[in-house]
């Protein structure tokens, strides 16, 4: 079984447990969480598994004070993460895109269609955005 680590004395990401991945605007990277504690900052991040979550009472927030707050996730089994300093990177996956515009959605949509996205078997998160797929191609 292959653990996650990350420096500086952090806590080892459990890769039987769910994580959050979340988009961290003030470092320009992602957020990995496990059990309500950030584990990991990366700058790649694959995920099995993953539901796609938005809180809509952080939602009418953001909306009322026109600011942003952490309120829309991704939840899955971690597969791999890339640390921002790190050169090495994980080979892109093929899907379509979705993001999340708390402005003129309640979810996160698919890139193309704007239809709502929720689950999906896996997703792949780097600095072009985020690539989803529906099937296990992984």
């Amino acid at each position: 079984m292959r653990r996650f680590a990350f420096a500086k004395g952090r806590t080892v990401i459990d890769k039987n447990l769910p994580v959050r991945v979340f988009k961290n605007l003030k470092h320009d990277c992602y957020s990995i969480m496990q059990r309500g504690v950030i584990k990991a900052s990366a700058k790649q991040v694959r995920l099995s598994g993953v539901e796609f979550r938005v809180r809509e009472a952080g939602r009418q927030r953001t909306l009322r004070e026109n600011r942003k707050n952490i309120h829309a996730f991704a939840v899955g089994k971690l597969v791999d993460f890339v640390h921002p300093s790190d050169p090495r990177d994980i080979e892109p996956m093929t899907g379509r895109s979705v993001f999340y515009d708390p402005f003129r959605f309640p979810s996160f949509v698919d890139g193309e269609t704007n239809d709502p996205v929720i689950t999906v078997s896996a997703a792949h998160f780097d600095e072009g955005g985020v690539i989803y797929q529906l099937d296990e191609a992984a």
